[in-house]
């Protein structure tokens, strides 16, 4: 799903369906993907969601809200 999820965000940030001829981004999940429009915006939260973790994963320690800064 995450893959999924990624290409459906890289998707829909370049505006790919422009290009390519679709009226519509609905047009262009149906075709592309075959999911509706409704499903690729919920697979457009998942990307969300998946970088916020990621990037909260991978935040040094100094930006830890939770750590201890006694010596």
């Amino acid at each position: 799903m995450a893959s999924l999820a990624a290409r459906v965000r890289d998707a829909h940030a370049a505006r790919v369906w422009v290009p390519l001829g679709h009226s519509s981004w609905e047009s262009y999940c149906r075709a592309e993907f075959g999911i509706s429009r409704a499903q690729a915006y919920r697979l457009l939260d998942v990307a969300r969601a998946l970088a916020a973790i990621h990037d909260a994963v991978t935040a040094g320690p100094e930006t830890s809200r939770t750590r201890d800064n006694d010596p």
